[in-house]
């Protein structure tokens, strides 16, 4: 095999065979954006061409089918592509690329069953025109691949496949290297109260009234001049109307951007992302279309302009620019979210426990900003763990909804994240005699809030409680010294 799978890829590619080995024969494979998925895909591919099996790789974009013609391509596999108008057709072929769509047409044809069928971006597989397809072979072994295994309409995963192979997490392929840190910086979003709710997301076009306007749009332009500027970015917008709004502003800021939908021609917008892959634009918007099956390593921001109630939409709208792209010095990708998802969904390497039966969650317990200092809060505690404010019972009062978005857009970190940070900082200050207080203005500058509003300098101890507390997520109401001071509300 030209490419040697890394060590997680040759575990999913044995536990797969062992599920199919033990008499299941749809087991799907789950593993993370950027985890290499269609390396998995290809090296069994190989292994059936190998054993004369009929096999068909199946896709319902034509991004997906170009991404793994060329793999297969690389790996010496010959092989046809079933798609509408596409040039290599050579349907003799045991290996066969085929789009969901004009398989689903052509079901009346008397072309042999596959004996193997691979489903990429296999959380569509409870589709209708998916099952028509694997129906018409009936003996073939299914092997299914995500990276969101839950659906929007809430129909579980198990209705299809029969085995759940989780491969790998997100924090650990960025511990290895194999994807880079995702950097969030948000803000306050505008009031979404009115928005109705439509299936498992809002309304688009009641969120396009929300978001495509003027001063929304300008803010987006501004927010990535200041923590962006020069990274090659990818926007995600409501509509197809936003999205030519976003283009055109970062046009008219003198930045080279572009737009693509789903309703331009495949040779356009192939010549659009082209411009992009060859550093002509330097900012792509779109609607809808570069949520799966696209790929720019050296991609290193994504700008969520469109708020989202589906966690499977977030993530692969997030994924887009965590693959690594050393030969550029790219170390990190940052996710600029005018939307809230942070506030809905919290942040991409927080733990989920996914299943065949499962169904995709909205987020969770919610998260609401504490007002005195604003921290992001799992459900609505009493006090803040971090500032120790006393909270309002009725959680919108802490919402302060608004017209457009509000304040700077601050790096976001989730609550153990900012606890190694200021540890790090306070043993640094303990072991150097800072002043404490020091450490508190230096975490202000990294994270726009303070760590606390007590005044540490006053008893020692202070540190270790605080350190502790932390580490809890709780709030420590006494001290060795007295009574923790509240929070003041006027944000110092």
């Amino acid at each position: 095999m030209k490419y040697k799978p890394r060590d997680y890829q040759e575990r999913a590619i044995a536990r797969a065979r062992q599920a199919i080995r033990s008499g299941k024969k749809r087991p799907l494979i789950v593993a993370p954006t950027g985890a290499g998925k269609t390396v998995i895909a290809c090296a069994i591919v190989e292994s059936a061409m190998e054993k004369g099996s009929r096999t068909l790789f199946m896709a319902h974009r034509r991004e997906l089918i170009e991404q793994t013609s060329r793999k297969l391509d690389e790996m010496e596999i010959d092989h046809g592509v079933i798609k509408a108008g596409h040039p290599r057709v050579r349907p003799e072929l045991p290996i066969q690329v085929g789009s969901v769509q004009t398989l689903a047409r052509r079901l009346g044809g008397k072309s042999e069953p596959f004996r193997l069928v691979i489903v990429d971006e296999a959380h569509h597989a409870t589709a209708a025109s998916y099952r028509a397809v694997l129906k018409a072979s009936p003996e073939a072994v299914v092997l299914g691949l995500t990276a969101t295994p839950y659906r929007a309409d809430g129909v579980a995963l198990g209705d299809v496949f029969d085995a759940f192979i989780e491969v790998t997490t997100l924090g650990a392929l960025i511990e290895s290297r194999h994807l880079v840190e995702p950097r969030v910086f948000g803000r306050r979003v505008p009031d979404l109260s009115k928005v109705r709710k439509v299936g498992n997301d809002y309304n688009l076009g009641q969120l396009a009234e929300v978001m495509d306007q003027d001063e929304l749009v300008e803010d987006i332009v501004e927010a990535w001049r200041d923590k962006a500027a020069g990274r090659l970015t990818v926007v995600f917008a409501v509509n197809i109307a936003h999205s030519k709004h976003i283009a055109a502003a970062f046009t008219e800021a003198g930045i080279p951007a572009g737009h693509v939908d789903g309703e331009m021609g495949e040779d356009e917008r192939a010549a659009v992302l082209g411009r992009l892959a060859r550093g002509e634009i330097q900012v792509l918007s779109n609607c809808n279309i570069l949520t799966e099956g696209w790929d720019l390593p050296r991609c290193s921001c994504v700008v969520l302009a469109r708020p989202t109630r589906s966690r499977s939409l977030w993530k692969q709208m997030c994924g887009r620019a965590l693959r690594p792209a050393p030969e550029v010095g790219k170390v990190d990708c940052l996710i600029l979210d005018h939307g809230g998802c942070w506030k809905r969904f919290g942040f991409l390497t927080d733990p989920e426990e996914n299943s065949l039966e499962g169904k995709e969650r909205e987020g969770g317990a919610s998260r609401f900003e504490c007002p005195f200092c604003g921290e992001v809060l799992r459900g609505w505690p009493g006090h803040c763990p971090a500032c120790g404010s006393e909270l309002p019972r009725d959680a919108r009062e802490a919402e302060r909804p608004s017209a457009r978005a509000e304040g700077s857009m601050v790096e976001l970190r989730s609550l153990e994240e900012r606890v190694y940070v200021y540890e790090g900082w306070a043993k640094q200050a303990r072991a150097r005699g800072w002043a404490p207080g020091r450490v508190a203005i230096e975490f202000r500058k990294a994270f726009g809030r303070y760590p606390k509003r007590l005044e540490m300098g006053k008893d020692p101890s202070l540190w270790t409680r605080y350190d502790d507390a932390l580490k809890r997520g709780v709030w420590v109401q006494e001290t060795p010294g007295g009574d923790v001071p509240r929070a003041r509300r006027d944000g110092g």
